[in-house]
């Protein structure tokens, strides 16, 4: 099919951190689909961040290429209105076709379908449509098969079921292990994430239009529970995987208070490595999925013949910490690499030219939209801060100086407060500290790619020297011999939020 305009795949992971992928050294990850594009076709950034460690706040931040703070999409409940700019909108009004898959963590639900997609499904919403025995939004296409009410109510309740394992060994982790198709959590996250890669395999076989396709899918694995098929886990060698990243009870003192209560409330630091093994290799045999997922869909592109006209981006909303530092899934306003670092993964069309392999250079994903922007030839109606990428598909070359992660809130913003959930829910280490102060607290990460400081609001701040800690466990935030540095990127930081802190439209009111 030929196009003015090239395509465009947005492949979007969930909780998908930089490290799992085989190629940027993981021996003990198995990503033979992604490695293979990196090889012949496409770019991979090393070194690539999110804005912030969360999905709304990122996913709302990558597809506008603003910041956060910019117009306080900051929190899990606060989300684009109609009016908010974005890539995907933008796109349709320039005569894109969008087909949009998966879960919706950018626009409020009110929002009108018609302004950001033309066609959508989400596998996810609609198990839970199922189970509560209601219609689908209108606008989407069901796209689940044989499953039962039942069945979706079992798989909406696999954390409330779990409730009885209170005070036992796995409770808090949101580890499962190996599921079987029996198993409620097999019927809801991997069940609808196969079904969303179905449809859109479906959707691009009989996709005819004349308009150039953005296929935007936003998935949900590797997101925990920690939980796989047998296939996949027998993919990784338990031989292979590194050592956990622990934390000693003085080095847990010098973390943010938020940090050291959720390691206390998810008492991980108590289990042996063998145990927290088991849950990285379980997150690596999910990575694997996605990886064998995002196969299928490249192959589909192949075989329509789509596939050297478009574009591909394969990244992730945030990373995981899967047992590291002796704390399972997210957080709010921490910024270890674990959660910070992202894979970002672009193969531009044919018609661009392009060294693969690796890059090392500093970027964010507040740079996506821009580099679509000059991909696409459409320049943004509408003011952003990302920088494009395209000058580094054929060279290697530097791009940022610094990257930088933010999160949390204001001790008067309490309605930002994440929190509310009982002791007996697998969310409580988490959200319980997030309802306090300081543990709250805004923060905002800088980094370079040697150093790292973290300004804290209401607490004391962080600094690491990552090429001597790279596992980032020692915070010299008071030693003598950093305070020139980190003066230097106090002034850097404080150039950042005023360069960003807000935005002027580009429409001005002429009276």
């Amino acid at each position: 099919m030929e196009n003015k305009r090239p395509n465009l795949l947005l492949f979007v992971s969930d909780h998908f951190r930089s490290e799992a992928v085989h190629h940027l050294g993981n021996e003990a990850s198995v990503t033979p689909n992604i490695d293979r594009l990196v090889n012949n076709d496409a770019v991979s950034f090393s070194n690539a961040f999110c804005q912030n460690p969360v999905c709304v706040p990122s996913r709302c931040s990558f597809l506008s290429g603003q910041y956060p703070h910019v117009n306080g999409f900051r929190t899990m409940h606060h989300l684009m209105s109609a009016h908010d700019d974005n890539l995907l909108k933008e796109l349709k009004k320039n005569g894109y076709h969008i087909y949009f898959g998966g879960k919706n963590d950018v626009f409020k639900e009110e929002v009108d379908l018609s302004l950001y997609c033309d066609d959508r499904s989400d596998a996810y919403s609609e198990l839970n449509c199922i189970a509560q025995g209601v219609p689908m939004k209108k606008g989407y296409r069901p796209i689940l098969q044989g499953v039962t009410q039942q069945m979706a109510i079992e798989a909406a309740n696999t954390k409330e079921d779990s409730r009885h394992r209170l005070n036992k060994k796995h409770y808090y982790s949101f580890y499962q292990g190996i599921v079987d198709d029996a198993n409620p959590f097999a019927v809801g996250f991997m069940g609808a994430e196969d079904a969303q890669i179905r449809d859109a395999i479906e959707y691009l076989k009989n996709y005819d239009g004349d308009a150039p396709l953005c296929m935007y899918l936003a998935l949900t694995l590797p997101h925990p529970y920690y939980a796989c098929t047998k296939e996949d886990d027998a993919c990784i060698d338990q031989a292979k995987l590194s050592p956990m990243v622990t934390l000693t009870s003085s080095q847990a003192k010098q973390k943010p208070s938020i940090m050291q209560g959720m390691r206390e409330n998810y008492q991980l630091y108590q289990w042996s490595e063998k145990d927290l093994l088991a849950i990285k290799k379980t997150y690596l045999a999910m990575v694997h999925h996605v990886d064998y997922n995002f196969g299928k869909v490249i192959e589909a592109f192949k075989q329509k013949e789509m596939y050297d006209d478009t574009a591909v981006f394969l990244f992730s909303d945030h990373g995981d910490y899967a047992g590291d530092y002796g704390i399972a899934e997210i957080n709010q306003n921490t910024f270890e690499d674990v959660l910070t670092k992202v894979p970002l993964i672009i193969k531009p069309p044919k018609s661009m030219n392009v060294k693969p392999g690796i890059r090392s250079a500093l970027v964010e994903l507040v740079d996506i939209p821009q580099t679509i922007s000059e991909i696409t030839a459409l320049p943004l109606s509408y003011p952003q801060f990302g920088k494009s990428l395209c000058s580094h598909f054929a060279a290697i070359k530097e791009h940022r100086r610094y990257v930088h992660c933010e999160g949390g809130r204001r001790e008067d913003e309490t309605h930002c407060m994440d929190g509310g959930h009982p002791k007996d829910h697998l969310y409580w280490p988490r959200t319980s500290e997030q309802m306090k102060m300081p543990q709250h607290t805004k923060a905002v990460m800088i980094r370079s790619r040697q150093y790292k400081y973290v300004k804290r609001l209401y607490e004391s701040d962080e600094f690491y020297d990552l090429k001597l800690d790279p596992l980032e466990l020692n915070n010299q935030i008071k030693e003598e011999q950093y305070q020139e540095i980190i003066a230097e990127m106090k002034e850097e930081l404080l150039n950042f939020m005023i360069e960003t802190c807000d935005q002027v439209p580009y429409h001005r009111d002429e009276r």
